[in-house]
């Protein structure tokens, strides 16, 4: 069944009128699914996974507290909002109400403004908690397809997260990594001391370093792994230290080639990494090629019988002596980065490892001065984007509260209104006035939504008739067309089937309102559409002042006012920027021209046909 355009509220009440009542209250805005006992309530949930439950609480058989407490229980319906609708209005009842785990009451007989209301604001923290979920599970999809292991331990070492390619390289499922201690657990006694610290060293950290650490842990079937990992500090929103991320990488096998470097100086020879073995007073006493070019020299004999310390300043030197030395006499190995000198003195980034070997020890170097210049490059362009969605982000947040907050208390006091007048005619100016102010709260829904889309991938596209959707849109401007005397000229004498979506209901009714609010008084609109090929193209002309080339460029950019704008137009410039971003999004183009003899304005989009 393929998706509803508008969300689904299951009514659940077992008399009919119930029901009914609260269908017509919703029916104009919702996809209304009925049902009548409690059984027929959790069938349809499983099926037709609704957005939001109103539930009665006195029914026969199930009741609206048990149904509530299954809904809650089953990890596929638990985030579906419940509203127990019942007449009991005790401490005890609504008491009940929550041990059933329910999101919210209402008491009848339901005030129609409030049950709106309600809705309105369930269903928005609704979709707001189904994108936590669908970004959640996305980080989740990153994670498993890194050929690294990562897991998070919180303050109390034990593995709040963990990725696929953990558990395959432990022989676990992940339900029986997450929640144990992990050195009590993973970790060989005789190494747990060790990783402690280098858990406690990340965790006690005051900066964003990472720190790294080589160390042997046990997989399920008691074989042990050597895993080098990069640890980093994760810290809440307050700043304090709440627990550890690791990426290990399982170098099981490069450390028993590296043991064995020594007698397969073959395979050395070939490597693209730079290797050497330095004696105890740290002179090369060999080195492949590879090492030689790393440094910028021609041949390895001019490294031969040198010391390592003439390869680097003097404070990579201090650094090595004081902390990389003692901690590779201490555990055998150590890897990590630092900063060599070339043979023309530039300098350039390094990954470094260190195995003991006797007295000396095995150096492997690879140069990693372009990767660096990559991820500083990647990290500048990450907070520029992560900035830049926020921006956007709080900008859709802002304008949906402050546009839809008036809109809807319009629409409740119109509502009260039209229940109340008997006069024909007042009525049906004030059904004109509700039905657009209805109108008004999809349009601000509908682009807060389609301004955070990122591809049409989350556009549902279907066969439609754009003369139709031109005509209702068009329909809608009556009242403001009669109070500046214009004509509407709709010239459409054909069928035009495109593959669109309704919501470009919002590029017509900015096109018109936007000649509307432009053209002379006494004058005329005219809609045509056009056959251009494998596009129709939609053109909406005024006889207004018409638009300067020098603006032409600017007209669809967001918050951009002409320079010449008309003395009493009011608007925020945003109409023409979503009307141009729904016609991206359906593949197609925007623009505007002159109009026939220079006179007036032609906004123009085109739609592929179907």
């Amino acid at each position: 069944m393929p998706p509803s355009p508008r969300p689904r509220i299951l009514i659940v009440d077992d008399e009919p009128m119930n029901v009914e009542l609260l269908q017509a209250y919703l029916i104009a805005d919702y996809e209304i699914i009925p049902a009548y006992c409690g059984s027929d309530a959790l069938e349809l949930i499983l099926k037709q996974r609704p957005d939001l439950v109103l539930l009665d609480v006195m029914m026969p058989g199930l009741n609206g507290y048990q149904v509530c407490e299954q809904i809650k229980r089953s990890s596929e319906t638990r985030f579906i909002p419940v509203v127990l609708v019942t007449a009991l209005s005790s401490r005890e009842d609504r008491l009940k109400g929550i041990e059933s785990h329910a999101d919210d009451f209402l008491t009848k007989p339901v005030d129609r403004l409030e049950l709106k209301m309600r809705v309105m604001s369930l269903l928005r923290i609704k979709s707001l908690h189904d994108k936590v979920l669908f970004e959640r599970d996305q980080a989740q999809n990153y994670l498993d397809i890194a050929g690294v292991m990562m897991l998070v331990l919180d303050s109390d070492q034990k593995v709040i997260l963990v990725n696929k390619r953990a558990t395959e390289i432990l022989g676990c499922q992940e339900a029986d990594i997450l929640g144990s201690n992990w050195f009590d657990t993973f970790v060989p006694l005789s190494s747990r001391y060790e990783a402690k610290q280098h858990y406690f060293k990340t965790l006690d950290s005051d900066d964003e370093s990472i720190i790294h650490y080589e160390g042997p842990l046990i997989a399920n079937d008691g074989e042990e792994k050597i895993v080098s990992w990069y640890s980093k500090l994760i810290m809440d929103n307050c700043g304090c230290h709440v627990g550890v991320l690791s990426s290990g990488e399982d170098i099981t096998q490069r450390r028993k080639v590296e043991e064995n470097l020594q007698v397969r100086t073959v395979a050395v020879e070939s490597s693209i990494d730079g290797m050497a073995i330095l004696d105890e007073n740290g002179r090369y006493v060999y080195l492949n090629g590879a090492y030689a070019s790393i440094w910028g020299y021609d041949h390895v004999q001019e490294l031969a019988d040198r010391s390592w310390k003439d390869l680097y300043e003097e404070s990579e030197v201090m650094r090595f002596k004081m902390d990389i030395v003692p901690e590779l006499t201490r555990k055998g190995v150590w890897r990590g980065e630092a900063v060599g000198l070339k043979k023309n003195g530039s300098r350039f980034f390094q990954e470094i490892s260190l195995t003991s070997l006797d007295k000396g020890c095995i150096c492997v170097v690879r140069d990693t001065t372009n990767r660096k210049k990559s991820e500083k490059q990647l990290q500048q362009y990450a907070r520029s984007l992560k900035y830049s969605n926020d921006l956007k982000d709080l900008f859709i947040d802002i304008m949906g509260h402050d546009l839809m907050n008036p809109a809807g208390i319009a629409k409740g006091f119109a509502g009260m209104l039209l229940q109340a007048e008997t006069d024909t005619d007042k009525s049906r100016k004030l059904r004109i006035v509700d039905d657009n102010i209805s109108r008004l709260i999809n349009m601000i829904d509908s682009a807060a939504q389609f301004a955070k889309l990122e591809d049409t991938n989350d556009i549902e596209f279907r066969r439609m008739e754009l003369g139709t959707i031109l005509r209702d849109v068009a329909d809608n401007f009556r009242m403001q067309l009669s109070e500046k005397n214009i004509t509407m000229d709709i010239r459409l004498n054909d069928h035009y089937y495109a593959r669109i979506n309704p919501i470009v209901e919002g590029v017509f009714a900015n096109y018109i309102s936007n000649a509307i609010k432009y053209g002379p008084s006494n004058s005329s609109i005219t809609l045509e559409i056009g056959d251009i090929g494998s596009e129709w193209r939609v053109n909406v002309r005024d006889y207004g002042d018409g638009i300067p080339d020098a603006d032409k460029d600017i007209v669809f950019d967001r918050f951009k006012r002409l320079s010449h704008k008309k003395k009493g137009v009011k608007g925020t410039g945003l109409g023409l920027a979503i009307a141009k971003r729904i016609v991206d999004l359906h593949g197609g183009r925007a623009g505007v021209e002159d109009g026939p003899a220079g006179t007036g304005s032609v906004f123009w989009a085109t739609f592929k046909k179907a």
